[in-house]
């Protein structure tokens, strides 16, 4: 089996471009992958372009992702970057897909699963909203499509602007991004610069109303954007105590000793789990990597798109698990990166728990772009396990067609 083609386009996806790469065989077989860096969608087009020419790809045999991963990031220079580790992993998880089909077998069956029974557990986005009983609403929403573990943005940082602006770069928070539209922090805030603890307070009051308002029958998470210093976040450990399950990147997540310092905290007030890892390349990016090996976070969270395809995430879930760490892939992305985390998720002995977006917006989506959209349908917070070759969807390419590319401009101030 050679390669003949390798096409690679972005289709938009509402609030993002995916970035859909086909492989094509001169046995008929065709393998298919979904990646996203938003903000840099046409370079990561290029950088595969650049790739499948630079390793001459067309002529070469799809059945060896293992090999043809050492090429890509060997023999190229600059390959320790997100945008070139993407275009790697986009050809990588088409050759699996390719390879799964071949033999006639999902891919998490080649790699030696699967580890879950016959399901695997997922979470949604929920929009912060404006306001804590408009967040409340949100979670209700969430609740009566099945979810019983969701995640929202720092409210107040995000989500206090209810109207849309003509070039996209805010949204609607009932909308498919859960970060909702822009809050009362500037955007272009680092987190070395001075924040009221008033907004901190504010943050709070969301969580205490949701679950004053839910109780105990959900688990929350919030997500940080890695826009906390330290001290801030432990200010916010110790006061959702109780309100919030897990907090994600709550300070930049190249600051190791940060997350160490702020996961001693936490477990010493009794307070939520740490995640992160959605920035990691490879598993030679080692100082991202101290993370795990340091056991300075409880949740490693990888994006398959993002940290060089199916090889790389079996490598650092493996690594992961011997810290006794355990994933939870990040995957805020479209229809076909869902069926990606499911393959992963189903190989892995420390898989948690898989991130969709899971709104209303998402599943047209993916009746639009795949044949069989039923297959990453969740139900009771759960997606069954893909049963057939490869990646278990096929694209509708009427349906990519029909989703040009657009630009999403995504301004902080």
């Amino acid at each position: 089996m050679k390669i003949t083609e390798i096409d690679v386009r972005l289709v938009d996806a509402n609030f993002r471009n995916l970035i859909i790469t086909q492989i094509h065989t001169n046995k008929g077989v065709t393998g298919a992958s979904e990646v996203v860096t938003k903000r840099f969608d046409d370079a990561t087009m290029h950088a595969v372009r650049n790739l499948t020419e630079n390793i001459a790809l067309v002529g070469k045999d799809p059945r060896q992702p293992a090999l043809h991963f050492e090429r890509m990031y060997r023999d190229n220079q600059w390959t320790i970057g997100t945008i070139a580790v993407t275009a790697i992993s986009a050809i990588e998880m088409a050759m699996w897909d390719i390879k799964g089909k071949e033999i006639g077998r999902p891919i998490y069956e080649l790699f030696g699963g699967p580890t879950f029974e016959d399901k695997i557990p997922v979470y949604c986005h929920v929009p912060g909203g404006s306001s804590p009983t408009e967040f409340a609403d949100n979670i209700t929403s969430a609740r009566q499509r099945g979810y019983r573990v969701m995640k929202t943005t720092l409210p107040v940082y995000y989500g206090q602007v209810k109207r849309v602006s003509h070039d996209g770069s805010e949204y609607e928070a009932s909308g498919a991004a859960y970060s909702g539209t822009k809050g009362k922090v500037d955007g272009s805030q680092n987190e070395h610069q001075w924040i009221s603890s008033q907004i901190i307070e504010e943050i709070i009051e969301y969580f205490q109303y949701a679950r004053q308002i839910h109780g105990k029958n959900i688990e929350l998470w919030v997500d940080c954007h890695a826009r906390l210093s330290s001290a801030t976040a432990i200010k916010l450990v110790h006061g959702l105590k109780g309100l919030v399950d897990l907090i994600e990147e709550p300070v930049p997540p190249e600051d190791i000793r940060g997350l160490q310092i702020l996961k001693q905290a936490s477990y010493a007030c009794g307070g939520p789990k740490i995640a992160a890892g959605e920035r990691t390349a490879t598993i030679y990016d080692r100082n991202m990597l101290q993370m795990v090996t340091k056991q300075a976070i409880d949740i490693f969270q990888p994006d398959l798109g993002n940290s060089g395809g199916f090889g790389q995430f079996h490598e650092l879930a493996g690594v992961a698990a011997m810290n006794n760490v355990a994933l939870a892939p990040h995957n805020p992305n479209g229809p076909l990166s869902v069926a990606q985390g499911l393959q992963a998720m189903a190989f892995i002995r420390n898989g948690h728990i898989l991130e969709t977006v899971g709104n209303q917006q998402e599943t047209q989506l993916a009746e639009e772009i795949l044949k069989n959209p039923q297959v990453i349908q969740s139900q009771d917070g759960y997606i069954n396990l893909p049963t057939t070759p490869g990646l278990g969807v096929e694209l509708n390419l009427a349906g990519i067609l029909d989703r040009p590319f657009k630009r999403y401009y995504q301004t902080t101030r």
